[in-house]
């Protein structure tokens, strides 16, 4: 299972990202490697918001709507019924949970209603399911629409900026591994850690003291454990120090890491 707390700054990015006004900006984006393949993928990196509804965090840092479903149809009875898509943690997959069969949903790869199937004796296949009632009645409820399964349209739904986005990182959700959250007081014990180190990456020396730097010098948690602020455990690096620690290359894709690489080379020459 893939360590979702290499993503700790895109948590923080995301954060910030829920808190401001682009908030509209931010839509579905489709797992462009996966598109019409039938490689729907486990629900490692699926997370739920306060008010319940699936989200992703992708590679740079941003977030997109999530559909989960069930793919392996091989072990139902001889006679059973198509599984419903879902866009909600609700009643339905809590009750999977508890029963230890939560690893059976996948998160779907593409947006147009159609979802891969594998059924007994047969090759997979794309099929378009209906929506879970219980998402549904979630989705009414949150954004106060008062659609019935058989009207529900999957993609007017992903072009919809998302609703209560503050992901919810206490909720108890063990069909995936739910991101760490930092402590209360993190951003001081943050600075403390830079003050400490007098403002300069511990792995290159660049000398972050100028204000307009200071945003470019981060502190590492070198074992991922975001609960672990002992001294020994945090590293103060400048971001591109930073974006070489394993699994943390996204950090690369980011606009402040850009802007820090010119920078350097400007002071630099």
């Amino acid at each position: 299972m893939k360590d979702i707390t290499d993503f700790s700054e895109l948590l923080v990015a995301v954060r910030k990202i829920t808190n401001s006004n682009n908030i509209a900006k931010i839509d579905f984006q489709e797992l462009e490697d996966f598109e019409g393949q039938g490689l729907d993928t486990d629900l490692t990196d699926v997370f739920a918001t306060n008010s319940g509804e699936l989200f992703t965090i992708l590679s740079d840092g941003t977030i997109r709507k999530a559909i989960a479903h069930i793919c392996d149809i091989s072990n139902y009875a001889e006679h059973y019924k198509l599984p419903k898509f879902h866009i909600f943690d609700c009643t339905t997959m809590q009750e999977m949970r508890e029963s230890n069969r939560s690893k059976r949903y996948r998160k779907a790869s593409r947006k147009d209603g159609t979802f891969w199937i594998i059924e007994r004796d047969k090759q997979g296949y794309w099929k378009r399911l209906d929506i879970c009632s219980y998402c549904k009645n979630e989705y009414n409820q949150v954004y106060q629409d008062n659609v019935s399964v058989n009207n529900f349209n999957l993609q007017n739904y992903l072009k919809q900026p998302m609703r209560h986005q503050q992901p919810y990182v206490d909720m108890k959700i063990d069909m995936t591994t739910i991101p760490q959250a930092y402590v209360n007081q993190w951003s001081k014990i943050s600075r403390k850690r830079k003050e400490f180190c007098n403002w300069e990456c511990q792995q290159c020396g660049y000398d972050c003291k100028e204000r307009l730097l200071r945003q470019f010098l981060h502190t590492h948690h070198i074992d991922a454990d975001l609960s672990n602020n002992r001294p020994e455990n945090l590293k103060v690096l400048c971001i591109e120090c930073h974006a070489e620690e394993y699994q943390h290359q996204h950090i690369k894709k980011t606009p402040k890491y850009k802007e820090f690489i010119r920078q350097r080379r400007g002071y630099a020459g």
